[in-house]
């Protein structure tokens, strides 16, 4: 009767530890918030190359004759959908951050990068198609490029639909055992 456990509240909650054994002392996991923040770097690095690139190198390349003219504009357009993935991934990111992991909101989030990769893929096709057929003498390299971009997203956007449904899934679980206790 006497002998209750404190609650385990959720701020308090890290990911699993490594067992005692460990040489130097430290944890061989990390903190959500500390994860949640190298995941923000990464997204923030990633989105900073990619404004880059449409801005600075695309362009660049256009001015010396190295890419068609308007390349710049269908990269562009083939990276606005990637914008909706990196601000839902930073949501994404920072519900983690505070240990907000299997939600309806996240199950969402990652539907909806899933669908933002769907579309680019799907942009990056359609560009891969017209610089085939209509341009009689596109670079190979312009080509590889759009055809690396084209099965990078359609890859991504696989792997994020499974992503959702497993932590759909999980979500349930979560409400499920939620009431139970």
């Amino acid at each position: 009767m006497g002998s209750e456990q404190p609650k385990e509240t959720p701020n308090a909650r890290t990911l699993p530890q490594k067992s005692g054994n460990s040489k130097s002392g430290h944890s061989a996991h990390m903190s959500h918030h500390t994860l949640a923040i190298l995941l923000e770097v990464t997204d923030a690095c990633v989105v900073a190359a990619c404004l880059a690139l449409t801005i600075i190198v695309i362009p660049a390349a256009e001015k010396v004759d190295e890419l068609k003219q308007g390349s710049a504009v269908l990269t562009a357009i083939g990276m606005l959908p990637l914008a909706v993935v990196a601000v839902c991934a930073w949501k994404l990111f920072s519900a983690i951050g505070h240990e907000e992991t299997f939600t309806s909101t996240n199950v969402r989030r990652i539907r909806i990068i899933a669908m933002a990769f769907t579309i680019s893929a799907t942009v990056w096709l359609v560009e891969l198609i017209v610089s085939l057929v209509a341009v009689s003498n596109s670079r190979r390299l312009v080509i590889l490029g759009l055809g690396m971009a084209f099965l990078f997203c359609l890859v991504l956007a696989v792997v994020s639909a499974a992503l959702a449904s497993l932590t759909a899934t999980a979500t349930e679980l979560k409400n499920e055992n939620d009431l139970v206790i």
